[in-house]
């Protein structure tokens, strides 16, 4: 009898917590954001409708189910509280406050919707590796469109600030006085990500990160690269990638010719061209960051989690891309605003039995070009102006 009664009791206190949770009272998600209109959508998650609900099912692996004690957040909740996350500056008690969960369950929402989205989209938008003869063809064909020949894609590195550990803060202390790690990239001509390397400290120059990356080992190894050369005259001019001034001139990279008061006509004509295609890095980095002003503004996670938050963002970014998903002109001001300029560096590590032949090849050819359009209209480039030889103006900079 006396068991009985145990059980009863014990099955009342059961039930009584089956779906126990602490309250919290917010309407954001479930009022605000279904009842007002695409703007309001955009403005708050950094997408549109349609991306969100594409972007959704491709995170099913996301969604939880209820237990006993507690029902779970809807799967459309936790990517709504994770780009929000992404996309604002705001403290995640705010943005807790906001969605009506944990301050906690916000921090591991946005971990666990990094790490799905890097793993099932990252092998879609990043497939430029290795080489294939269709990549590069495509490559070679956009930038040419721009004005360069032979040329895959621009990289750079960026500067992201973040919060390390006091012991290893060092390692990342950047000479402006705050601490970042880099993001190098490879972009192509429609402002996409092709090759990402994230993580390390302010102390690697972007050069030095190249220097020890896969893809310079994918450049120097793809016989596709060779084998695609153009010529001109008897210069041999492989497929490459363009950079500016801190990286090693290579036949692999080309980057401007130092500048000087007494450089040539076509020294300033190869630079002006090159500078004018390589921007397509510079702002694939400002949409990058202007979209995620989270990343924009310093990533406040933990040190080991920074990366795929990182990567995980580049994959979106590359995702809107093809979705036809512009970035606000609003966004662009803002993160002009917020920005610190990063830490700048500049090299003369060249390849000259290699890269200065090709380099000067490329500027012969300009010249040739530019002639040729004079003599047929009367016009050609304009040269007169100082090459563009700018650095990222605030760019972050995370890895693989």
């Amino acid at each position: 009898m006396l068991l009985t009664i145990a059980a009863c009791f014990n099955e009342i206190i059961i039930r009584s917590q089956s779906v126990w949770s602490l309250e919290h009272s917010s309407t954001f998600w479930e009022v605000d954001c279904q009842k007002n209109g695409p703007k309001f959508f955009k403005e708050n998650f950094r997408m549109t409708r349609s991306s969100f609900d594409k972007l959704c099912i491709r995170l099913q692996k996301m969604k939880k189910k209820d237990t006993n004690y507690r029902n779970e957040i809807p799967l459309e909740k936790r990517v709504a509280i994770a780009l929000y996350a992404l996309g604002s500056s705001s403290e995640y008690r705010s943005i807790a406050n906001l969605f009506g969960v944990g301050k906690a369950t916000v921090c591991k929402i946005l971990i666990e919707f990094c790490n799905e989205v890097w793993a099932c989209m990252s092998p879609e938008y990043f497939k430029s590796f290795p080489l294939t003869r269709t990549g590069i063809a495509q490559g070679v064909a956009d930038f040419n469109a721009m004005g360069y020949p032979q040329c895959i894609g621009a990289i750079d590195g960026c500067h992201i600030e973040i919060h390390p550990k006091k012991e290893e803060a060092v390692d990342y202390y950047n000479y402006k006085g705050w601490y970042s790690v880099v993001l190098l990239a490879l972009v192509d001509a429609k402002y996409r990500f092709m090759y990402i390397h994230c993580g390390s400290p302010e102390r690697c120059n972007d050069s030095s990160i190249l220097e020890r990356s896969s893809l310079k080992r994918e450049l120097q190894e793809c016989a596709l690269i060779d084998e695609m050369s153009w010529y001109h005259g008897r210069t041999k001019i492989p497929a490459h990638i363009i950079s500016d001034s801190a990286f090693r001139l290579s036949q692999y990279v080309m980057k401007p010719y130092p500048y000087n008061i007494e450089n040539s006509a076509g020294q300033k004509l190869f630079n002006y061209r090159l500078s004018k295609c390589r921007r397509v890095v510079e702002n694939a980095f400002g949409h990058y960051k202007a979209r995620f002003r989270r990343i924009g503004k310093g990533i406040d996670n933990h040190i080991k989690n920074a990366n795929v938050v990182i990567s995980a963002a580049c994959a979106l970014h590359n995702f809107l891309i093809d979705e036809k998903d512009p970035v606000l002109e609003n966004w662009l001001v803002d993160m002009q605003r917020d920005a610190r300029r990063s830490p700048q560096g500049h090299n003369n590590l060249n390849d000259r039995s290699e890269g200065e032949v090709i380099r000067n090849g490329l500027m012969e050819y300009f010249g040739v070009e530019a002639s040729l359009r004079a003599g047929d209209d009367g016009s050609g480039d304009e040269v007169d102006e100082p090459a563009v030889d700018a650095d990222v103006t605030d760019s972050g900079l995370a890895s693989n």
